[in-house]
C-alpha cells in the first residue's frame, strides 16, 4: 500500500508543465487522468498558494467541507493539478475514486467523494503546511500529538494494516502507514486501541471526515 502510493507521487513528479490546456474537467471516467487550465510555471511561482486559508477544523479544511459537490471544492484549488487515483488507496473500500490536487509536483490534498456520487466524503491533508487548528500537520510525530493529546491513544486499520490516532470531537485522523516491523502500538487485542510506544514516527496524511 505504501509502495503504491509512492508510485503514484513518483508519477506526479513526472507530469508535464507544458500539457495544453484543458477546460471543464468533470465528470471523471474511472482510471482517467486530468489537470486543471493553469498559467505557466512562472506564473504560478508568482501566484503562491496560500496554505493560511486552508487551515483544517472539524469537518473541513479551509472552505472545503464534508458533504459539498466536489465541483464546488474544486473553485478553491483552481491553482493545483489534479490527478485521479483509487479510494481504496485512502482506506475506503467499496470502489470508488479519490483525487490529488499537487502544486508544482508536490501533492497538497486529496478529496475523496462518495462512490458515483459528486459529494465529498472524505479530505486527506498531505502537504504539512495545511495545519490543524492546534498547529499539528501531515508529519507530525507521534510525540508531537500526545503532546496536543495527552490521552490519546493508537489504532490499527485491521484493512490497510496501517495505524492512525483519531480527534473524535473534530471528527479527524492522522494516518500512520505503517508495517508489522514498525508499528507504533503493541496491541493485545485486534481493534483494541493500544498506548503508543514508538513515538518519533511521523504520519503520512490527516483525514478528515
Amino acid at each position: 500500500m505504501k509502495l503504491k502510493l509512492t508510485v503514484l507521487f513518483l508519477i506526479l513528479l513526472q507530469i508535464s508543465c507544458n500539457k495544453k490546456e484543458e477546460k471543464q474537467v468533470l465528470p471523471i471516467t474511472k482510471n482517467q487522468k486530468t489537470e486543471f487550465k493553469k498559467s505557466d510555471l512562472s506564473q504560478q511561482n508568482k501566484t503562491k498558494f496560500d496554505f493560511e486559508k486552508f487551515k483544517i477544523s472539524k469537518g473541513q479544511v479551509g472552505e472545503i467541507k464534508i458533504g459539498m459537490k466536489l465541483r464546488d471544492a474544486e473553485k478553491f484549488l483552481n491553482q493545483l493539478n489534479k490527478t485521479q487515483t483509487d479510494a481504496y488507496d485512502f482506506g475506503f473500500d467499496g470502489g470508488g475514486s479519490a483525487y490529488i490536487y499537487s502544486l508544482e509536483n508536490e501533492p497538497i490534498i486529496a478529496l475523496i467523494p462518495k462512490r458515483d456520487f459528486d459529494e465529498i466524503l472524505a479530505i486527506a491533508a498531505i502537504s504539512k503546511n495545511i495545519k490543524t487548528f492546534n498547529n499539528l500537520n501531515s508529519k507530525s510525530t507521534v510525540a508531537e500529538i500526545i503532546a496536543k493529546y495527552p490521552d490519546i491513544k493508537v489504532n490499527q486499520d485491521v484493512m490497510m494494516n496501517w495505524e492512525f490516532m483519531q480527534d473524535e470531537k473534530n471528527n479527524l485522523q492522522f494516518i500512520f502507514m505503517t508495517n508489522e516491523n514498525n508499528l507504533i502500538g503493541e496491541y493485545i487485542e485486534m481493534e483494541v486501541p493500544a498506548i503508543p510506544k514508538r513515538t518519533n514516527i511521523k504520519a503520512d496524511w490527516i483525514e478528515i471526515r
